[in-house]
């Protein structure tokens, strides 16, 4: 409670101010009231609950312990506060820090001290007492708890006081305790860094088991994700004050961890170091590490469809290429054929694949397989049809040669007349001549331009041998024969 004072203009001045503030604030009541926190007191368990207004509901934020009156002399019901003080004068010349005027001479404050402005004369006995009841009215709190409603509550901060035996929905935090060897000392949670006494609980960073720590690259990661922090002195959740403090990469060239730029288009592992200031309390950090990895996924292949190819034609890889997030994979394909009348798969490399000759007609089954580049080495799969033709460019060639002649001594060319076509194409200059003349065994093979300047010097019969070759699969080769006849 507050202090008597004996001076009457000092009284007459307070009656004043907590005249004019309580008309002020008392109009307010729990259908109105619009400010940001609510204070409930739980007198029968001294513990604060405090309530924060977030869309539009009371959700509880904070717990701290209290000490309330003996005997029940705190007031029961729903206040406004009216006032503040830095430093107040209590009853029997004690003095607390962070005042908070609730209604008549109830406050909120600290564990009380000896001395006015001397921190060090707080008395241990009554610190300890937190937790239970242990005062003449007023609602006592460690320095860290009455800073935070001096600090945040503004005037007119509803407070409703109340008895039940549950604590509340965060509960009732853990005491600090403090030695009584000195009679007066530090309040060990305030926050002031003078303080050699500052024995408070750390906050506690946990990391969820949701929290992914093998990262897909090239993947969107939130860093902060289920990366949760408390205050195990209030129960405060101080997520939203979690800062990523540091980020390291581990190099293999240098065999140790370098800072770095966390991205998840940069292979590695990775150590983050999360760090928490509560200013109320202390700071607390912790590190985990997080791999950005390429194999959480299969590669992906694509162009693999159904084709159609001409007989003789090669290459049953076409278009098909594969790639994983970070890299190609086409080089690594292995291509499973099965050819018409088999029934096996035969495996080929990609170059193996890149020269396959469709050397039937029919149809081929053909299967492509590559596995990721890391382990655990994640494979897809796809299976197409090719179905090979004979086509126009298959054909044999139309070769048109002359008939069997007779000639005089000394005529020439012996490559007049002769003309070769396919698929609608002249093709006569791939026409090879070959000449057996009278008395030999064994052709001889001429250029088309020998050929044309041959002279047939000898009497008797000659054999001419023209042959063209189609320059596409199955590469197949027609041949005539001319006989001509040399008369003297």
């Amino acid at each position: 409670m507050m202090k008597r004072k004996k001076t009457l203009s000092i009284l007459l001045i307070l009656t004043l101010v907590f005249s004019i503030v309580f008309s002020s604030v008392t109009i307010s009541d729990a259908a109105t009231y619009t400010g940001k926190y609510w204070l409930k007191v739980n007198e029968q368990r001294n513990v604060v609950t405090a309530y924060k207004k977030v869309d539009g509901k009371w959700k509880p934020v904070r717990a701290m312990l209290c000490s309330t009156g003996i005997g029940g002399t705190t007031p029961k019901g729903t206040f406004y506060t009216q006032g503040k003080w830095r430093w107040g004068a209590l009853m029997n010349d004690v003095y607390g820090q962070y005042c908070t005027h609730i209604t008549g001479d109830i406050l909120f404050h600290s564990v009380y001290y000896k001395e006015c402005y001397k921190k060090n004369t707080q008395v241990t006995s009554q610190f300890n007492l937190l937790g239970s009841a242990a005062s003449h009215g007023c609602i006592r709190l460690s320095v860290m708890d009455a800073k935070w409603i001096y600090n945040n509550c503004k005037v007119g901060t509803k407070v409703t006081v109340y008895r039940s035996s549950t604590s509340g929905p965060l509960g009732k935090p853990k005491p600090i305790k403090v030695s009584q060897s000195r009679y007066t000392y530090w309040d060990p949670t305030d926050p002031d860094s003078a303080n050699p006494y500052f024995i408070m609980r750390k906050p506690v960073i946990t990391v969820s088991s949701k929290k992914k720590l093998n990262v897909q690259y090239g993947s969107k990661y939130d860093l902060k994700s289920y990366v949760n922090a408390k205050d195990p002195n209030t129960f405060m959740n101080l997520k939203s004050r979690i800062k990523v403090s540091k980020v390291l990469k581990y190099s293999s060239a240098k065999k140790k961890y370098l800072k770095a730029s966390f991205s998840t288009k940069s292979l590695g592992t990775y150590k983050v170091t999360y760090t928490v200031n509560d200013p109320y309390s202390k700071s607390a950090s912790k590190t985990i590490k997080i791999k950005v990895v390429d194999n959480l996924k299969s590669p992906v292949i694509s162009g693999a469809k159904n084709r159609t190819v001409t007989w003789g034609d090669k290459n049953a890889l076409g278009k098909v290429t594969a790639k994983q997030a970070s890299a190609s994979r086409t080089s690594a394909i292995k291509t499973y054929i099965k050819a018409p009348g088999s029934s096996e798969y035969k495996v080929y490399s990609y170059a193996s694949a890149k020269n396959y000759v469709f050397s039937k007609t029919g149809t081929y089954r053909i299967k492509y397989q590559v596995k990721n580049k890391y382990s655990p080495y994640k494979a897809a799969t796809k299976t197409i049809t090719i179905t090979s033709k004979k086509g126009a460019v298959n054909a044999d060639p139309v070769l048109t040669v002359p008939g069997d002649k007779t000639v005089a001594l000394g005529a020439g060319n012996a490559f007049e007349g002769v003309t070769a076509r396919h698929n609608g194409k002249d093709v006569t200059s791939r026409i090879k001549i070959a000449i057996q003349a009278p008395g030999e065994t064994t052709y001889t093979s001429y250029s088309q331009n020998a050929a044309k300047n041959y002279v047939f010097s000898q009497v008797g019969e000659y054999k001419i041998q023209y042959s063209v070759k189609n320059q596409y699969t199955p590469y197949q080769t027609v041949s005539k024969t001319l006989t001509v006849t040399v008369s003297p």
